[in-house]
């Protein structure tokens, strides 16, 4: 009799641990990292919008057809296994679902857009410019945002510098361009074209600890860290956001 009651005993523990383990094991692969399940490569969204997306190693590049500049996207976990992948300005650029959806968020589409996969992608690299080339560049971008939005700055750097280190110069050239679109995205308004014109009247791109945008006089600093490739620069949507930061004080 005693036997009969250990082996009924066992055999209800049995029938009530293995509903908590299959709910146990589920809930695990919900919460569980699945980064993995995010695939590089090219991808449409909507009918037309096409982007790239490539993980480096931590997080994710994205750039979109006809856009030079390049996204570095962080994980955050969402509801029900799924992830969020975020701009470094904190605004979300794509929506995973736990079961693999992807769903892509832009300025022109802010309630998403569904995303397939449609091929691989080569994952980007930044561009070696010259010191000439650089320097061109950067008065070519102040006669730009003249033209464009009445604004007169001047970009510099410490060309000195830049002219012995190539690295350097890579990541200050591709620094200079996501501030100029910053600063295009920003002062796409009327009182984001006020608050440049009469605050600011020097660009000045510069190494530093981490990337940052900071004003000293008239002078808007904007500090990358050559040594963290993309992720040591600022994108041009954190760039308007730290702006908009700076000119609400």
């Amino acid at each position: 009799m005693a036997r009969l009651f250990i082996a009924i005993a066992a055999f209800l523990l049995a029938s009530a641990v293995t509903p908590l383990y299959a709910q146990d094991s589920l809930l695990n692969r919900l919460e569980g990292d699945k980064l993995a399940d995010v695939q590089s490569g090219a991808y449409v969204a909507g009918d037309n919008v096409k982007f790239a997306l490539n993980w480096d190693g931590a997080n994710f590049l994205l750039r979109f057809d006809g856009n030079p500049e390049v996204f570095v996207l962080y994980a955050a976990r969402s509801s029900m296994g799924g992830r969020e992948l975020k701009y470094d300005s904190g605004d979300t650029a794509l929506q995973i679902a736990g079961w693999g959806g992807m769903t892509l968020y832009t300025d022109g589409q802010p309630g998403g857009l569904p995303a397939v996969r449609t091929g691989d992608s080569v994952a980007p690299s930044p561009p070696n410019v010259a010191l000439g080339d650089m320097q061109s560049a950067a008065s070519d971008e102040g006669e730009h945002l003249a033209y464009m939005r009445g604004l007169h700055l001047s970009f510099n750097a410490d060309w000195n510098a830049l002219a012995s280190n190539s690295t350097n110069r890579t990541y200050a050239f591709d620094t200079m361009e996501n501030a100029v679109r910053g600063i295009d995205r920003f002062s796409a308004t009327v009182p984001g074209r006020e608050a440049l014109a009469h605050r600011v009247d020097i660009v000045m791109i510069e190494p530093g600890g981490k990337p940052i945008v900071a004003l000293n006089a008239r002078t808007l600093v904007v500090a990358f860290n050559p040594s963290r490739g993309y992720e040591g620069r600022a994108s041009s949507r954190a760039i308007a956001r730290g702006l908009g930061i700076i000119f609400r004080k």
